[in-house]
């Protein structure tokens, strides 16, 4: 069986009151591009992430919205804003480092949220029944590409 891979290095989930903040109130976010996981999507709307030694532009949004604004880097990535940031599972945040997101119409301080995801693969429930997998099981993939 063939699954897609997909990589994102760099992208950051908000709330929706952060959304306001930084691209003015009662905006929606605009989907570009829908992603393997169901219900998730690269956005229009790009941020600046801003750490102690740098600011990185054009960081993609992932929508929709969340209870909890983060930001997944490469650990290089990371290392130029100046974040330690520690590798964790998405929405794993607490304690991590802190960073400030500036859109076009304002900027939003993260009092933590700074993380490098950890490598992890997205499958339904069908399929994860078709490879005999559980949900947070350690597996190792072979990929295959021309």
């Amino acid at each position: 069986m063939k699954i897609l891979v997909e990589t994102s290095a760099r992208h950051v989930h908000i709330t929706d009151e952060q959304l306001a903040v930084l691209f003015g109130e009662g905006h929606q976010l605009t989907k570009k591009k829908d992603l393997s996981q169901p219900g998730q999507y690269a956005c229009e709307e790009r941020v600046t992430v801003v750490g102690p030694k740098g600011e990185m532009a054009g960081v993609s949004i992932l929508g929709p919205t969340r209870p909890a604004g983060q930001v997944e880097l490469s650990l290089t990535d990371a290392r130029k804003l100046g974040l330690a940031a520690p590798v964790r599972e998405s929405g794993d945040v607490e304690g991590s480092p802190a960073c400030k997101l500036v859109g076009p119409c304002g900027e939003v301080e993260l009092p933590c949220g700074a993380i490098a995801a950890k490598r992890h693969i997205h499958l339904s429930d069908t399929e994860a029944a078709e490879f005999g997998l559980t949900d947070k099981q350690v597996v190792s993939v072979k990929v295959e590409s021309n």
